[in-house]
């Protein structure tokens, strides 16, 4: 019985070494397919803004999350890119909830691959501060918000515009979490 087995193992690693020589080349064509669309999609995008036909710019950044998922996979960095993108135009039309879905998404795919304490995390942080911030969930927004500085801080210290935007931001929301609060 250990003779007729022997060769699988054998055989398996030549199948793998077949696909991996064989299909690496496609699934590389298929992503440099996914990223030329992908951009062509973020022209159509920046297009559509300027001329402000938002539901054009809507429809290519939901057609670029979808490329990017198919081109890249579900859990990709360039999926959560795209989510962050779409995500963005929802805030800009008031679609906060669709933003705060996109957020959270994009965020716990670049946890799983980029430096938890890398500026690109904080930006998303901020983005879904803001999300929560325009649904009115002020505690909510200052704790990711906090966030946010505590790694601008580290990174880019105090002086940086964006982590005094942040801090601006997370002192107008205190006000509104706790309006009664008197300051000593």
């Amino acid at each position: 019985m250990t003779k007729k087995f022997r060769y699988i193992p054998l055989l398996l690693s030549g199948i793998l070494f077949f696909f991996a020589a064989h299909m690496g080349p496609v699934f590389a064509k298929d992503q440099k397919a996914a990223e030329a669309k992908i951009q062509a999609l973020n022209d159509q995008i920046v297009a559509a803004n300027e001329n402000k036909d938002l539901p054009a710019a809507l429809r290519a950044a939901e057609e670029a999350v979808q490329v990017a998922k198919t081109g890249y996979g579900e859990n990709s960095l360039q999926a959560a890119d795209t989510m962050n993108n779409l995500a963005n135009l929802y805030l800009y039309i008031k679609r906060a909830p669709e933003a705060e879905r996109l957020y959270k998404k994009a965020i716990l795919i670049d946890l799983g691959k980029l430096d938890k304490e890398g500026v690109e995390i904080a930006a998303i942080y901020f983005n879904l501060g803001v999300a929560y911030a325009m649904q009115k969930k002020y505690n909510p927004a200052i704790d990711i918000l906090n966030k946010a500085l505590n790694i601008r801080l580290k990174k880019l210290g105090r002086d940086d515009a964006a982590t005094k935007n942040v801090e601006q931001m997370i002192a107008e929301l205190t006000k509104l979490a706790y309006p009664n609060e008197v300051k000593i």
